[in-house]
């Protein structure tokens, strides 16, 4: 059942959904540009300064007579904020079938590298396959260079490879509908391939006890070696 809250209530509410295609959408704000027609995102980028309303209220909108649920966490791996106690409520209260990985086409940066990272040590290696990268472009003659990128960059090889091969490519406005419904179609795919299941908050309670446990080990080493100096 969906939650309906006003525009008042948003800034103290959360959503709970129960329709299954919930996304995420993580990686360089580069790679979209956010506008009142953007099918995705809209115009607003996720508020920084107030992770948790950017993360707990996602954007809920139709796309090819899909109901469909994003949350933007577009940037936020490239902030040093203690983002865990966002992450047990996002985990918890939301049923995400697809992590979107959201690169600018033929700009692999070490920052996008990071973007990819971040979400392992975060959400751990489980992840990995509800993972997509989305190729954005600005005009259409670059968008037909996606292949000849892939074969020239042996890093972009090396991603793709760890997200199992699953990509998608669309303008960096994100406007156009056969895009998205095509974004659609492919996510369902990938549910398809996972059986209809989606990533747990078991999977992430996995992931923080081997956090835990490495950051328990450093700490323990660092400690011998004081006692050995």
């Amino acid at each position: 059942m969906l939650q309906h809250i006003n525009e008042s209530e948003k800034s103290s509410s959360v959503f709970i959904l129960d329709h299954n295609l919930t996304i995420v959408l993580f990686g360089s704000s580069a790679a979209v540009q956010f506008q009142h027609d953007n099918i995705l995102l809209g115009e607003i980028q996720a508020d920084i300064g107030n992770v948790e309303i950017s993360w707990t209220v996602p954007l809920q909108m139709k796309i090819s007579g899909r109901r469909v649920s994003v949350i933007n966490l577009i940037g936020l791996h490239e902030t040093a904020l203690d983002l865990d106690p966002l992450t047990v409520q996002l985990v918890s209260e939301n049923k995400i079938i697809s992590f979107i990985f959201v690169v600018r086409l033929g700009q692999l940066t070490d920052a996008d590298k990071m973007g990819i990272e971040w979400l392992q040590r975060v959400f751990g290696d489980q992840v990995l396959q509800f993972v997509m990268i989305l190729f954005t472009y600005e005009s259409e003659e670059e968008s037909d260079s996606i292949i000849d990128d892939l074969k020239k960059s042996s890093a972009l090889e090396q991603l793709l490879k760890k997200c199992g091969g699953r990509y998608h490519t669309c303008s960096k406005n994100m406007t156009k509908q056969s895009e998205m419904r095509d974004l659609m179609d492919r996510i369902e795919h990938l549910l398809d391939d996972n059986a209809q299941k989606c990533y747990t908050s078991e999977m992430y309670n996995t992931a923080l006890r081997k956090r835990e446990d490495l950051q328990n080990r450093t700490c323990q080493s660092g400690k011998n070696t004081d006692l050995v100096l």
